[in-house]
């Protein structure tokens, strides 16, 4: 077997032309919402991240931030060649395998290398969007190009006539940039950007950068001129944003720029003349806008934050600027991707050693631009150095020129040219310090005039506090003022939508019975999709065949949850989107929420659905519902008691978070926790506080009762009051608390799931809930003591190697004390199918003690009162062998008085 000379030319020219291909990639870089480099940003629901390169020669990755799913999963011991990052994971190019590798938590990307994988495949580069990843293929074929896709609508390979340089991922499509021609040319989903149509097919690039819903590329030529395209104020119309800079995205600035990258409605570019950082388009409200005296050797777009690599003094340290961006950051990272030397034309190593892996080798950064005004260049940028600018001190206007050029003379000592810079100068500096004199008197005067304003309002509010204790009575009837009675006028200033009758009625089709996603007893929830294509949940009240009583507790409700819920913000309470107030309609509409109520998984006819439910998940839901029911109590102004915690008022959304709902009995409780409410009880059987229905008192602790009802309901499976399927007892808390206070943990265990290896989690669990079933409210733990509890269970249950700081998945730790910006439209699509089967007011006399009635629910409706009472006084005689829960029970009855005829007339006539 030999070779010919034809053969061996044939084979140099591949590894030729393998070689100029590799090169071309090497050249132009980006930097953008999902293209590849040194850095990379995730974002989404669960937190976002940011991972970068070490900056010691290793080429391992490194990543901070808030989502969990990707902290625990970093591969410490892979070495890439860059990232790229999506919403919720982050892709690696291995070093040893050329193929991507990714981790996190993505229901579109299978995590560790994506399959279907081509055998033996290698790829030049990869870039993620929001919910895929595609990878370029290394060449195999002259003039043709192979890209692998993987994820939401993607899953693909693609072949293209022409050899690519680089590919750029945006939210839901994916660009390219051809070597030969440097024209672009995009594919993928289109229908909220118009990207594909809108492609400039006749111009030329020099790198490009997709973003969310646009495409920005800086195009060939001395200028350097930035063009972007795309269709992001269609977008832009369903989000609360406010525009900086220029406005749109496609407004690009004059300035010429080395680099680029996208975010999901702006765009952001280094300056080719000072290394600086410009942004423009449309900003988050709120956002922290970009440096402007910093200097970057490369950045990287999330979707509504930015983050870059400094330059200087503080050289390889990551920042970042926008909205939601990670708060804890690496020392130090590449500042952009390891490159064979010598570096290309136009490029100049970077002058510190041991970045890379490899002998021979280093970072390569492109040269600067022009010199700014005031300077000149000093030397031509080279292989070993950028461009050198220095200041003109003869045409000197700004600030820092004058100040570089005082120090010059005042080094070569020309008193001359001092005496006449200060002559020129002291005009300004005197004008300066006027104008810096005249800013703080103005400000003073303001503060002072702002202070007795204020005064003035305590006073007046003083005096009304004092004319309301003299002209209070002590008659219910005043009592009740203390609930929610907001007016519709002050309403409308909150952030709650006012819809039309028409439009709900438009979006659910009608109120028809195929658009019923729940019933309760005075009120239907139906699935609607609005003109906006957002799907929402419309709770609409039953008004025809309800009488005078249940129409104004209808109103009552509905003017209750409409105040709390436009108040209240937090991730793990049930988001308000607007409401309807016509003639005797009564509608609101929420957040839809794809998974329906925990009482769905738990005790629904689907035995998929509750083995589903795992114990990783169940506690992860538990913490979540904590995490709302805390924020309530602790956080909200007054506290917000809710009065109706119950598994059916936990509604899970697509991704298995909970979120706490139904505001309808909520009430405003006293700033001063330890201060009860003296309210007559309304609730559901078997979550009722027995202290607050027996004595009247509410507090927040109620609610903690409720809440360990919903514990012992999760380990167990069981109802809280279940009539006919458990013959050992009806009521999960007297029938469980014996069992978890004799030690007996996994006889409460829901036996359709195998108990799980960390027991010790459960058992703390359970020893929570006993604590929140507790009969006094002061023995009973506060809500924030049980979320740090079940925080810390859950991070056994996980594995977590600290107990005494868990890091949990974002959505369990996601901080009470802080506002939470609610997701974009594609995440936000939720139901909330409430069951409230299970719910009724229960206002009863206060004779009736709280075993008493558990006990009396245990019979059929068609026995006599004899025999209910024979089979109470049974009962009491079989909990007198449980234990020292019999005490607290036969202490809690002794303690009851049969209410007085007055108090029975009145309890008949208002209940």
């Amino acid at each position: 077997m030999g070779f010919s000379a034809r053969h061996f030319s044939i084979y140099g020219l591949n590894i030729l032309f393998e070689l100029v291909v590799l090169i071309s990639y090497f050249c132009c870089q980006v930097y953008s919402l999902g293209s590849m480099s040194s850095i990379a940003v995730s974002y989404g629901e669960k937190g976002s991240v940011f991972c970068g390169l070490k900056s010691d020669g290793s080429h391992t990755v490194t990543c901070y931030g808030s989502n969990s799913a990707i902290i625990y999963e970093t591969p410490t011991h892979f070495s890439f060649l860059g990232l790229t990052a999506g919403d919720g994971f982050v892709c690696g190019l291995l070093m040893d395998s050329n193929q991507p590798y990714c981790w996190g938590n993505s229901g579109y990307i299978e995590m560790g290398v994506p399959q279907p994988m081509i055998k033996k495949a290698q790829y030049l580069e990869i870039s993620a969007g929001d919910y895929h990843v595609c990878g370029l293929r290394k060449p195999w074929k002259k003039n043709v190009s192979l890209v692998d896709c993987w994820g939401y609508n993607m899953t693909k390979s693609y072949m293209f006539d022409g050899m690519i340089q680089s590919i750029s991922a945006g939210s839901v499509f994916h660009c390219g940039l051809f070597s030969n021609n440097r024209s672009v040319f995009c594919w993928g989903d289109e229908t909220s950007s118009k990207v594909i149509s809108l492609t400039p097919l006749k111009m030329k690039f020099k790198m490009i950068s997709a973003g969310g819903y646009h495409v920005c590329g800086i195009l060939e030529g001395v200028n350097s001129r930035t063009f972007c395209w795309g269709r992001s104020l269609d977008i832009e119309e369903q989000i609360s944003v406010t525009h900086a800079g220029q406005g749109n995205v496609d407004l690009a600035p004059n300035d010429p720029m080395i680099s680029i990258v996208g975010g999901r409605f702006h765009a952001c570019g280094i300056k080719s003349s000072d290394n600086g950082v410009i942004c423009w388009g449309f900003m988050i409200k709120s956002s922290t806008s970009a440096p402007s005296e910093v200097k970057v050797y490369g950045i990287a777009a999330g979707d509504y934050f930015t983050c870059g690599v400094l330059a200087g003094k503080k050289s390889l340290v990551p920042f970042c600027w926008g909205v939601d961006f990670p708060t804890s950051l690496p020392l130090a990272v590449l500042p952009g991707i390891c490159k064979p030397f010598p570096c290309p034309h136009g490029f100049y190593e970077f002058d510190q050693k041991g970045l890379c892996k490899f002998p021979n080798s280093g970072v390569c950064m492109p040269c600067s631009g022009d010199c700014p005004i005031e300077m000149y260049q000093k030397s031509l940028c080279n292989l070993a150095s950028d461009r050198v600018c220095e200041y003109n001190c003869s045409a000197c206007s700004s600030h820092e020129c004058f100040l570089h050029c005082s120090y010059s003379y005042s080094n070569v000592g020309n008193e001359k040219k001092n005496e006449k810079f200060w002559a020129l100068q002291l005009p300004v500096v005197i004008a300066e310090i006027g104008f810096v004199l005249f800013i703080v008197s103005i400000a003073s005067l303001t503060s002072v005039l702002y202070v007795r304003h204020r005064l003035r309002d305590c006073e007046c509010s003083a005096r009304l506090k004092k004319a309301k204790k003299l002209n209070r009575s002590s008659s219910l009837q005043n009592e009740n003022q203390r609930k929610i009675r907001p007016e519709m006028e002050e309403l409308q200033l909150r952030k709650a939508q006012r819809f039309t009758y028409e439009e709900l009625e438009t979006a659910t089709s009608g109120f028809k019975e195929e658009s019923i996603v729940g019933k309760g007893s005075f009120s239907c929830v139906f699935k609607g999709v609005l003109k906006d294509g957002t799907v929402v949940a419309v709770k609409r009240a039953i008004v025809s065949l309800s009488p005078p009583n249940n129409m104004h507790k209808n109103n009552k409700e509905f003017h209750t949850e409409l105040d709390l819920l436009s108040r209240l913000n937090h991730a793990h309470l049930l988001n308000l989107l607007g409401y309807c107030q016509e003639g005797g309609e009564r509608l609101l509409v929420y957040e839809f929420m794809a998974h329906g109520s925990l009482y769905q998984h738990l005790h629904g006819p689907n035995q998929v659905l509750k083995q589903e439910l795992n114990w990783i998940r169940r506690v992860t839901i538990a913490v979540q519902a904590a995490r709302g029911i805390e924020y309530l109590h602790g956080y909200a102004c007054p506290p917000v008691i809710h009065r109706d915690i119950k598994s059916s008022n936990i509604l899970i959304d697509e991704e298995h978070n909970a979120r706490v709902s139904d505001f309808g009995l909520s009430l405003l409780g006293p700033l001063d926790s330890n201060s009860p409410l003296a309210e007559l009880p309304a609730g559901t059987l078997g979550y009722l506080d027995p202290e607050y229905y027996r004595l009247h008192y509410l507090t927040t602790k109620s609610d903690v009762y409720s809440f360990g009802v919903l514990l012992l309901e999760i380990l167990s499976g069981r109802k809280a009051i279940d009539m006919m399927q458990y013959e050992e007892g009806n009521n999960i808390v007297e029938w469980a608390v014996p069992l978890i206070k004799s030690g007996d943990i996994s006889a409460i265990l829901d036996p359709i799931l195998k108990p799980p290896r960390e027991m010790e989690a459960l058992k703390k669990i359970a020893n929570v809930a006993c604590k929140c079933v507790r009969m006094r409210g002061k023995e009973r733990p506060s809500m924030d003591k049980v979320t740090t509890s079940l925080e810390r269970s859950l991070a056994v249950l996980m594995g977590s190697p600290c107990i005494d700081q868990p890091i949990l998945p974002t959505e369990v730790v996601l901080g009470s004390n802080r506002m939470h910006r609610k997701s974009s439209q594609m995440s936000s699509n939720r139901s909330v199918s409430e069951i409230e089967d299970q719910r009724f007011e229960l206002r009863a006399p206060s004779w009736i003690t709280f075993p008493s009635v558990a006990s009396s629910l245990r019979r059929k409706s068609s026995m006599s009162e004899a025999d209910v009472d024979g089979k109470i006084a049974e009962m009491k005689i079989n909990i007198g062998n449980v234990g020292g829960s019999s005490d607290m029970l036969r202490s809690l009855e002794e303690e009851i008085v049969p209410a007085s005829p007055q108090e029975r007339l009145f309890l008949e006539h208002n209940f």
